[in-house]
């Protein structure tokens, strides 16, 4: 058994589906007056809904996570990094503009979101600079830089004796160095310019996603998840022990996610490996997959419906596991209307310069 892209796709089905319950029960103020939910157990004056919700603040590492684990497979099969770095750009681009050219329109037209002046705001958030739309897109700058520092990565990770428990050793330094030295550099005067620059809340976001990605890009290189799903996975007491790690990070997370997520989401990841072959991974790894190949158009559109346009529809069903079905069922079917829309625009255009 071998870890395979269908697997990948499982895992960001599982990505979107937390990023869902973190934006809807997780933040509170976020919610408008008389739009309430119910959720179907209470821990004291936190709802489950609540501790879930902010559980599923792991989905962000999990893309990161996959994102260089990904990338680094990738490399190996490219023969220009370069040319392979730019088509990723280009490829988040196109998603990022497909929705675009049809939401933001909408947003302005039918809803009435207008940030001010907006011709340049229309620019900024086309190129990923500002997100006044949609304040969930601040992710599209710093994963572009990101694919930017990979050769770097990937020259660390290929160099001479370059050893696995070293290389993690050296990524958790550098986390320690990110979380605890570096607000305390940019403090110095002679740093105050830079901490001024339009582009230093990117890169200070890219700076706490590097770890992850580094790690996913390690995992790639030393081959470990094809060797957990080989050694592990579906074998009875690696399953028991992959639920109780479920159990464990879901109650350890609620403490460290701000500094440790990249490991978390290691771990997480690892378990969800080891579970995929059993019967009831076998079952739900059919919908998450499906829900895994729109997560992209998913993530791009899903605050659109529960913070800017419709959060009353979006809450009407009051109780907790419903909401999260029907916004589900919003995203994954504006994801195949964003398709749908733009195959029928290319078979039109296609049919003109024929008929040109």
């Amino acid at each position: 058994m071998e870890f395979t892209r269908r697997d990948t796709k499982i895992i960001k089905g599982v990505a979107i589906c937390l990023m869902l319950y973190h934006h809807l029960f997780a933040y509170p103020n976020k919610v408008l007056d008389g739009n309430v939910f119910i959720s179907l157990y209470n821990f004291g004056e936190t709802s489950l809904s609540t501790y879930i919700g902010q559980f599923g603040r792991i989905c962000l590492p999990m893309f990161v996570f996959l994102s260089g684990y990904g990338t680094y497979l990738s490399s190996r099969k490219s023969h220009n990094l370069q040319s392979m770095i730019g088509k990723q750009i280009l490829g988040l681009y196109k998603q990022v503009w497909m929705v675009f050219f049809l939401f933001i329109p909408a947003s302005v037209l039918i809803f009435g979101i207008r940030p001010d002046p907006l011709q340049r705001e229309l620019i900024y958030n086309f190129l990923g600079l500002s997100y006044s739309f949609n304040k969930e897109w601040w992710f599209i700058v710093p994963y572009v830089l990101l694919l930017l520092v990979f050769p770097a990565v990937k020259r660390f990770l290929e160099r001479k004796n370059a050893l696995l428990y070293s290389d993690l050793f050296i990524i958790a330094l550098l986390n320690g160095f990110i979380v605890y030295v570096l607000p305390e550099l940019v403090k110095l005067p002679v740093l105050v310019p830079l901490c001024e620059s339009v582009f230093w809340e990117h890169i200070k976001v890219m700076l706490g996603l590097l770890p992850g990605f580094m790690l996913g890009c390690t995992f790639a290189r030393y081959d470990i998840l094809n060797e957990v799903k080989r050694r592990y996975a579906g074998k009875l007491l690696w399953c028991i022990a992959a639920v109780i790690g479920f159990a464990a990070l879901f109650y350890i997370h609620l403490y460290n996610y701000m500094f440790y997520d990249f490991i978390n989401t290691a771990v997480f990841i690892v378990c969800i490996v080891i579970l995929l072959p059993t019967k009831p991974g076998q079952w739900a790894g059919k919908v998450f997959e499906i829900l895994g190949e729109e997560s992209t158009f998913m993530w791009l559109t899903h605050s659109f419906f529960c913070y800017y346009w419709c959060q009353k529809l979006v809450f009407a069903p009051k109780y907790s596991i419903v909401i999260f079905l029907w916004l589900l069922a919003l995203s994954f079917a504006s994801a195949k209307l964003i398709r749908f829309v733009y195959r029928y625009l290319g078979l039109f255009y296609s049919k003109i310069n024929k008929t040109a």
